[in-house]
C-alpha cells in the first residue's frame, strides 16, 4: 500500500511538472507611452566563461508586447547594438537618445536590444516615457542575460556582427564618436 502511494505521488508530481512551463507574462499596469516594452525574457544559452570577439552571441528569447516571442539569432544578417541597462543608470539615460538616434536613422537596418538588470517590467514602462525610445526595451528580471555576457557594469553595450558574432564590447557610456567606431567596425 505505501509504495501504491508513493507510486501516485510520484505519477502526479510528474503530471504537474509536465503541465508547468514559464507562466503567462503579467500586462503591465502601467501606461509606457509609445514604448515597445517585453514583459519576459529567458536566456537560451547556458553556456559559461567569459566573452571574447569572434564568440558566437549567446542567445536569449523575449515576449513582445502582442505575445510574440522572439530571439536575438533570429537578427541574424543584422548589425544588433545589445545593451545593458538600469533605470537608475545615469549614464545609460544619457546614452539612450543616441542609440534612438541611431535606431531610426534612415536607411539602417541596425537592431537595438536593450536589456534592462533585474527590474520589473512596471518600473521599466514608468521610466519608458522619459527617454521617448522605440527600440525594446526588454525585461530581464533574474539577470541571467546580464550574467551570461559578464555584466559587472552599467550601461555596458554588446556589439554583434551579421553572422550573430561579437565584434567588440563597451563598458561605460557611449559616446557618439566611439558608438560611430564601434559601428563602423561591425562588417
Amino acid at each position: 500500500m505505501r509504495s501504491l502511494r508513493l507510486l501516485l505521488l510520484l505519477l502526479f508530481a510528474l503530471a504537474l511538472a509536465a503541465c508547468g512551463g514559464q507562466p503567462a507574462p503579467a500586462p503591465l499596469t502601467v501606461d509606457p507611452g509609445n514604448a515597445v516594452i517585453t514583459t519576459e525574457s529567458r536566456l537560451l544559452d547556458r553556456g559559461f566563461g567569459k566573452l571574447a570577439p569572434g564568440d558566437l552571441a549567446p542567445d536569449f528569447s523575449f515576449t513582445m508586447p502582442d505575445g510574440s516571442t522572439q530571439k536575438l539569432s533570429d537578427l541574424k544578417g543584422r548589425p544588433v547594438l545589445l545593451n545593458f541597462w538600469a533605470t537608475w543608470c545615469l549614464p545609460c539615460v544619457e546614452e539612450m537618445p543616441e542609440l534612438e538616434r541611431i535606431y531610426t536613422a534612415e536607411g539602417s537596418d541596425l537592431a537595438v536590444l536593450a536589456v534592462n538588470r533585474n527590474e520589473l517590467p512596471d518600473a521599466i514602462a514608468r521610466f519608458a516615457p522619459k527617454v521617448s525610445v522605440t527600440f525594446p526595451l526588454i525585461a530581464n528580471i533574474d539577470g541571467a542575460i546580464g550574467d551570461r555576457y559578464g555584466v559587472t557594469s552599467l550601461p555596458t553595450t554588446y556589439f554583434i556582427n551579421r553572422d550573430g558574432t561579437i565584434s567588440a564590447a563597451q563598458i561605460g557610456a557611449l559616446t557618439p564618436s566611439v558608438l560611430g567606431e564601434r559601428l563602423k567596425a561591425i562588417p
